[in-house]
Parts: C-alpha cells; structure tokens; sequence
C-alpha cells in the first residue's frame, strides 16, 4: 500500500491557502499552492502563476528542521494533486526506507 488520493485533502483545501502535512511510513511530506495564499475566491484567470508545490523528507524530522527535503511542481489542479501523489510514491521508493 502507498500513498492514495483519498490519504490527501480534497482540491478545495488547497484554493483556502492551507498546506497538507503527512507521513508514510518513515518519509513526511507537505503539498501546497504556491504561493501559500487563500486564492478560493479569485477567479480562475486571477489564479494563473500559483501550482502546487510538493516536498518529502526523511523522519524524524519536521518541516522547519529538515535539512534535505526533495521539492517538485504541479499544476493547480486535481490531475495535479494525482501526479504529487505519484511523484511522493516515487520519492518514497528512492528513499529506500524500510
């Protein structure tokens, strides 16, 4: 089992400038708009230059104290919460964590 789409927030989430924060398995992770604005509201023209921004690192450390975390872009959309997800997966793969 891996990282699924129902583990992530639903797309609205996001568009209210609020980061996800998870973990699997020994790797956390944090996906996110970016820029981390409350953007529900503006119109979808008013949108364009914000993506989703994801990152992972290794347990045990937080967000703020990771010394290495591996970063990767995403359109601001539900395909791209999907392709995140992949990405995480991948990067938990290559973390060779057990």
């Amino acid at each position: 089992m891996a990282i699924e789409r129902k583990d992530i927030h639903h797309f609205n989430y996001f568009l209210y400038g609020e980061a996800f924060y998870g973990s699997y398995k020994g790797m956390r992770y944090r996906l996110g708009t970016e820029p981390l604005d409350n953007i529900f509201f503006k119109k979808p023209e008013e949108r364009e230059g914000y993506f989703l921004r994801a990152f992972a690192w290794k347990e045990p450390d937080n967000f703020n104290t990771a010394k290495e975390k591996e970063t990767a872009d995403f359109p601001l959309s539900e395909e791209g919460i999907c392709d995140a997800i992949a990405w995480l997966n991948e990067k938990y793969e290559g973390f060779g964590i057990k």
